[in-house]
C-alpha cells in the first residue's frame, strides 16, 4: 500500500477568512516551517508533498528551501482554490472551533482544509492508495500520532477505508483512501459526513469502528484548538512552545490544557449580549421569562462600540444576541447587527423563539450577515409546544422558519444557518428523536440542550440528571461572559437577576471586566450562585 502525506497550504487566507498565517513568526520559525519540520518526521510514508495553488508555487518552494526540506517534500500546484462551500462551513464551524467534530451541518475540523476534489487530484497525480491530509497551519502537528495513523492504516487494510483519530484540531490529520475519496466526490459529500450522524444513513458511531485509531485519552478528551491560524492560536502555541519546547508532543499540550498551566485569555471567547427581556413566550416552562425576569432593555446600541472594538481586535471572537428575552423584539436589532459586523467580530449568532419575525430582523439576517439563528422550538408537535410554552404558536414558528429559508435562497446566501433546538426534559422526551431527525433532514443541523433550572429559578426536572458525580471547576466561566441589557456585566447566563456584577460594560473596559472574573477553581463551594448551578460541566 502506497501512503503519501499531503500538507494543504493556503498562502492567501485562513479558513476563518483572515489573512494566511503561514509566514507569520512563531517562536524561532515561521508557522509553515514548524508544520513542515513536523511532517518530515512522520514515519511509514512513501512520500510527502505540499499542495498549493499554482500562484503560490514559488512561495511554497521558497518555504521548503528555507526549512531545508526541498529534497524531502515535493510541491504540487494542484489546488485550484475553489471552495464552493467555504462560507457555509465557516458559519457552521465558528461555534465549535475547539472540537474535532460535532459542529453544525455535521462539519468537522477536517472540513476546514480537506476539499475532496483536490484530494482526488493528488491521489491520481501520485498514484497512491491513501493520502494523509494535514494543514499548513498545523505548527503543533504530532509526528507520533500521524505515524501511528499510517501504521494503523497498513495493518487494518480494507477494514479501514479511511482513518481518523479523536485528537483535537491541529494535532493529527485525516487519512483518506482512494475509494472513500471517490465516494465523497461522486456524492458531493464533505469529509465530515464520514463521521457524523445522518438519519438517512443509519450506522454505528464511527468512533466504535476500525476507522478510528485509538489515542491517549488525555489527548482525545482535550477541547483546545492547537492551530496557528489565528492570532490567539499563535499566542497559545507560542506559550506552549516556550514552556515545553518547539518539539513538544500532543500529550504535553493537552496535559497543559487540562491542568492549571494554560495562560488566561484577557478577553472572553464568546459574549452573550442581551438586548431586551421582552419575550413572546412569557409563560414558558423552560426558561425564566415574563415576571420571573427584571425588565431590561438596551437603550443606546452605540454604547456597544468599545466592547465590540475590543473583541474585533482578535480574529476568533463570537457574539451571541440572546439573554433572558427575545432579541428580535428589540426595535434596533438591525443596527446592533451592523455594529457587530463593522467591528470585525468573527461570528454573530441570534437565539430566538421566532414567534415574531419583524421584516427588519429578517432583512438583517442576510444583509449583515448573521452566521447562525438558533430557534428555541422545544417541540415536535403543536400539542407539546402548547404544553411547554403556554401558547399556541407552533405553526407560526414553522411559517417564520420558511420565511428565513426563502429569503436566504432568494439572495443565494449561505447565511444564516438555521438550527432548531429542543430542551431535553420530561415534558419533551417523547419528541426528542423525531425532532432531531426532522431538523437534521430539513436544515442539516439540530440541537438538543439540557434542562437548566437557572440555579433554582425554575423547578427541577423529573428526568435523571446528566451532571457528573464529581464536581469540577466550571467549564464555561473561562470562555464566556454575559452582558445584560441594562449595562450589567455578570459572571454568566445563570445570573438571571443580575446580582453578581463585574461592573458596567457601558463604562468599564472589557479587559477590566474580564480581569474581575474569578478563576473557576477559586470559587468557594458555598457561593450563593455557583453552589446551586448544575451547568458547570457543559462546554
Amino acid at each position: 500500500m502506497k501512503i503519501v502525506a499531503a500538507m494543504f497550504a493556503d498562502f492567501q487566507e485562513t479558513f476563518l477568512g483572515g489573512p494566511s498565517q503561514l509566514t507569520m513568526s512563531l517562536g524561532g520559525r515561521v508557522v509553515l516551517a514548524h508544520a513542515l519540520a513536523r511532517l518530515s518526521r512522520v514515519a511509514g510514508l512513501d512520500g510527502r508533498c505540499l499542495v498549493v495553488r499554482p500562484s503560490d508555487q514559488d512561495a511554497a518552494a521558497a518555504a521548503l528551501r528555507d526549512a531545508g526540506l526541498a529534497d524531502r517534500i515535493d510541491v504540487l500546484p494542484l489546488d485550484d482554490g475553489r471552495r464552493p462551500r467555504r462560507a457555509l462551513f465557516r458559519s457552521a464551524r465558528k461555534w465549535s472551533l475547539g472540537s474535532w467534530r460535532g459542529a453544525l451541518l455535521g462539519t468537522t475540523w477536517f472540513d476546514e482544509y480537506v476539499e475532496p476534489m483536490v484530494v482526488a487530484r493528488v491521489l491520481d497525480q501520485l498514484g497512491c492508495d491513501a493520502l494523509l491530509c494535514v494543514d499548513g497551519h498545523q505548527a503543533a502537528l504530532d509526528p507520533a500520532l500521524c505515524s501511528r495513523m499510517v501504521a494503523y492504516q497498513r495493518e487494518a487494510g480494507d477494514a479501514a477505508p479511511f482513518v481518523f483519530t479523536q485528537a483535537p484540531p491541529g494535532l493529527a490529520g485525516l487519512l483518506l483512501g482512494r475509494q472513500t475519496t471517490r465516494d465523497l466526490v461522486e456524492q458531493n459529500w464533505h469529509a465530515g459526513l464520514l463521521v457524523s450522524y445522518r438519519p438517512e444513513v443509519p450506522r454505528m458511531d464511527p468512533i466504535t469502528k476500525p476507522v478510528c485509531c485509538r489515542i491517549d485519552p488525555v489527548v482525545a478528551q482535550c477541547s483546545e484548538r492547537w492551530l496557528a491560524d489565528t492570532t490567539t492560536g499563535r499566542a497559545r502555541l507560542a506559550a506552549a512552545f516556550a514552556r515545553f519546547g518547539e518539539d513538544c508532543s500532543a500529550a504535553d499540550l493537552c496535559g497543559q490544557a487540562r491542568g492549571a498551566g494554560a495562560p488566561a485569555d484577557p478577553l472572553p471567547t464568546e459574549i452573550e449580549l442581551e438586548l431586551t427581556t421582552d419575550d413572546p413566550l412569557p409563560r414558558t416552562t423552560l426558561r425564566p421569562r415574563g415576571e420571573r425576569v427584571p425588565t431590561r432593555r438596551l437603550e443606546e446600541p452605540q454604547a456597544l462600540r468599545p466592547i465590540l472594538e475590543a473583541l474585533g481586535g482578535c480574529d476568533d471572537r463570537l457574539v451571541v444576541l440572546a439573554g433572558h428575552g427575545d432579541p428580535l423584539l428589540h426595535p434596533q436589532l438591525a443596527e446592533v447587527c451592523r455594529l457587530v459586523r463593522a467591528s470585525g467580530v468573527c461570528g454573530l449568532a441570534i437565539e430566538t423563539s421566532l414567534v415574531e419575525l419583524p421584516d427588519a430582523a429578517l432583512e438583517a439576517f442576510t444583509t449583515c450577515p448573521v452566521d447562525l439563528v438558533e430557534v428555541r422550538l422545544d417541540a415536535n408537535t403543536a400539542e407539546t409546544y402548547r404544553r411547554v410554552h403556554g401558547r399556541d404558536a407552533f405553526d407560526l414558528v414553522l411559517a417564520n422558519l420558511q420565511r428565513i429559508e426563502s429569503a436566504r435562497r432568494a439572495r443565494h446566501s449561505p447565511a444564516p444557518l438555521v438550527a432548531c433546538s429542543l430542551t431535553r426534559c420530561a415534558a419533551t422526551l417523547d419528541d426528542l428523536e423525531p425532532f432531531y431527525d426532522r431538523w437534521i433532514r430539513t436544515f442539516g443541523s439540530a440541537l438538543i440542550r439540557g434542562y437548566n433550572d437557572y440555579c433554582g429559578v425554575l423547578p427541577a426536572d423529573g428526568l435523571l440528571a446528566c451532571e457528573p458525580p464529581v464536581r469540577e471547576p466550571c467549564r464555561r466561566l473561562p470562555e464566556r461572559m454575559m452582558l445584560l441589557a441594562d449595562g450589567g456585566a455578570v459572571w454568566c447566563h445563570q445570573d438571571v437577576a443580575g446580582v453578581h456584577r463585574l461592573g458596567d460594560w457601558r463604562r468599564d473596559p472589557l479587559t477590566t471586566l474580564r480581569a474581575a472574573v474569578p478563576a473557576a477553581e477559586s470559587i468557594p463551594p458555598d457561593h450563593p450562585l455557583c453552589s446551586r448551578c448544575h451547568e458547570w460541566y457543559r462546554p
